[in-house]
């Protein structure tokens, strides 16, 4: 129980920076987080449409978007960099090496030695995502000027941060013996 008086405390020094009342179910839509997840939500339906035709989705396309970036890769650098786990690729990756769009080494094989790869139509079908996903982007930010923009960034950018803080010392302060 020591761990979670922790966590509790690490978590109350970080709110009495910016107290807040409790939120009504009126006020739950004003809160950051429902704000975030709308966002993300709205984010993934405009690109699910954007690549219907294609028969792709948005963790398909990050997926073949990410390949096409770091070019051949290990499965497990393609999870983390896709922010899931291995387990949570394979669907997807069965799906895409199916359709013919990737190239993945042999279950017996070494997968440092061979790993996660586009085929040339995976490049060409990524480079269509690319440029959908480009202009979807640029639809959903025209209405802000450039110092909006960067204001945007940088918050966001604080925002995730302050998250990725929150996480780290969670797992610390919760874990056995923490």
């Amino acid at each position: 129980m020591q761990g979670r008086a922790g966590l509790e405390s690490h978590l109350d020094v970080r709110l009495e920076r910016h107290a807040m009342p409790a939120a009504t179910p009126q006020e739950t839509t004003a809160r950051f987080m429902y704000l975030i997840h709308r966002t993300r939500v709205a984010t993934a339906e405009a690109i699910n449409a954007a690549l219907a035709d294609l028969g792709l989705n948005g963790s398909l396309a990050l997926i073949l978007e990410t390949l096409y970036e770091l070019g051949e890769t290990s499965a497990a650098e393609l999870a983390r960099r896709c922010l899931v786990s291995r387990q949570a690729l394979t669907a997807p990756l069965n799906e895409l090496q199916g359709r013919g769009l990737v190239r993945r080494p042999d279950p017996s094989a070494n997968v440092r030695v061979r790993p996660t790869a586009l085929t040339a139509e995976g490049r060409e079908l990524t480079k269509t995502v690319r440029r959908r996903v480009r202009k979807a982007e640029r639809a959903s930010i025209a209405s802000f000027g450039s110092d909006e923009l960067a204001g945007l960034r940088s918050l966001l950018t604080r925002y995730a941060q302050t998250w990725e803080e929150l996480a780290v010392t969670s797992r610390r302060v919760t874990s056995p013996g923490g």
